[in-house]
């Protein structure tokens, strides 16, 4: 049985929520009875999804820093307490190196710096027993250098475990500096036949591009309601904090390098220098 959280009513929001392993984790929330908000750029496919769900769709721009200010703020305006933060939103489709229009690279900003943000400004209005659920890749454990260094070659792939290693980093300080019982976790969810990857080019994954007929045959087969198991389960259950967990659901150990406190604050603190 779920260990839910105490209340009438769970209050949610999941980031990218209108597709993919988003639209599947905010299905099964809406489905165990929790007030629902999803983001989103698209108003009109956001919209849809909330009539057809009973969800509360949010327009967002997940790109910008300041895009996440401004939907927490908007999510604070929407409800007063918020129970469960599900950070699905993230991507790597630019091949070449792209920057917003505030100058950040913009993997870095949809896999990182957006969603430590966003739940930095949250923190408020989380309540004491919440969870919080970071959707980050194995590719993560890809990344072997300085991580708050960029590559000197880009590679969308590149930039994309960077951003993460980071996002996990960041997650863990705010684990252990909790002082409620917050459960604060990241996970991997696998491959899954989402847009986002329906984006990707061999230019973007250049060591696929000699098996890429194969790549995408796999990817094809991998089902986003499969790839939201997990993820739905951290933000119903209580699970403990600061781990990470793998597609099957198991936590899954880090290498020792990642497991560095100061590392990890250093993450959190870096993402929030605007």
């Amino acid at each position: 049985m779920l260990d839910l959280i105490a209340g009438p009513i769970m209050r949610a929001l999941v980031t990218g929520g209108t597709e993919g392993i988003g639209r599947e984790i905010a299905i099964g929330l809406v489905g165990s009875g929790a007030r629902v908000l999803v983001t989103g750029r698209d108003a009109a496919r956001g919209a849809a999804f909330a009539a057809q769900t009973g969800a509360t769709f949010l327009t967002a721009e997940h790109a910008t820093v300041h895009g996440n200010l401004e939907l927490a703020a908007a999510v604070a305006h929407t409800t007063d307490e918020l129970d469960i933060l599900v950070n699905n939103v993230g991507g790597m489709a630019f091949p070449t190196r792209t920057l917003n229009s505030e100058g950040h690279e913009v993997i870095s900003v949809l896999n990182y710096l957006g969603p430590i943000t966003l739940t930095d400004a949250l923190l408020p209005i989380l309540t004491p027993n919440a969870r919080i659920v970071q959707i980050v890749s194995s590719a993560l454990l890809m990344h072997k250098g300085d991580p708050f260094t960029e590559p000197d070659t880009y590679t969308a792939i590149g930039a994309y475990a960077r951003a993460k290693q980071l996002n996990l980093l960041a997650m863990l300080s705010l684990a252990r500096q909790a002082a409620d019982n917050r459960s604060i976790n990241a996970v991997n969810p696998g491959t899954a036949w989402t847009p986002g990857v329906r984006q990707l080019t061999p230019e973007t994954v250049p060591a696929w591009r000699f098996i890429w007929p194969i790549v995408r045959a796999v990817q094809k087969r991998a089902r986003p309601d499969r790839a939201a198991r997990v993820p739905l389960r951290l933000a119903l259950e209580s699970v403990g904090s600061g781990q990470f967990f793998e597609s099957k659901g198991k936590p899954a150990s880090l290498p020792e390098r990642l497991r560095d406190p100061d590392l990890q604050d250093r993450a959190w603190e870096a993402a929030l220098v605007h």
